[in-house]
């Protein structure tokens, strides 16, 4: 796995744990009430700083996953990742992040495009996915405009394999794209 991926405006870096830098991004992102709705209920939304970092560490040496940082010149400003489970590599899914001062720069696009293209060159995935909250509009169309469609017939086998759930909840979409 790549330790960095270069950009044109923002470069990835892959989480090390004891990256105390991270860790107030992490914290930052995961009490900004304009994006805690749309993310993973099972992060640690809303946590203190020890479990963040606790998170942090866990997170950079899961096997199963990889989170880089984006970074903007030399500002940590959001994360990008792609993870799958341990028996289920058929499908990874993508998440990203950013912090809300820097929202509307392209910076999540970009970020999002840098990762999804190391991803199809991996040929590792049969499907590249992202959950969608239903309504965040722009995050809908960042990922179309790298090829990205919306996939009702694949949610409810891949959100089993990745979250043992169904999928018929009704307040995500998924949006995916076959690589192989």
């Amino acid at each position: 796995m790549k330790k960095i991926i270069r950009g044109k405006n923002c470069s990835l870096v892959r989480f090390e744990a004891g990256d105390e830098k991270l860790v107030d991004l992490i914290f930052k992102l995961f009490h900004d009430e304009n994006i805690t709705g749309n993310l993973n209920p099972d992060y640690p939304l809303h946590k203190p700083k020890p479990t963040i970092r606790k998170w942090v560490k866990e997170t950079a040496e899961n096997p199963y996953g990889v989170w880089y940082i984006i970074k903007h010149k030399q500002d940590y400003i959001g994360y990008v990742c792609y993870k799958w489970r341990e028996h289920y590599d058929e499908s990874c899914e993508i998440s990203t992040a950013i912090l809300f001062e820097y929202r509307g720069l392209k910076l999540g696009y970009e970020s999002s495009k840098l990762l999804a293209d190391y991803v199809k060159g991996l040929k590792k995935f049969k499907y590249l996915v992202a959950y969608v909250h239903k309504g965040n509009q722009r995050a809908e169309n960042n990922l179309r405009k790298f090829g990205l469609t919306k996939a009702n017939r694949l949610q409810k086998t891949v959100t089993m394999a990745l979250y043992n759930e169904d999928g018929s909840s009704g307040e995500y979409d998924l949006f995916a794209l076959k690589l192989k």
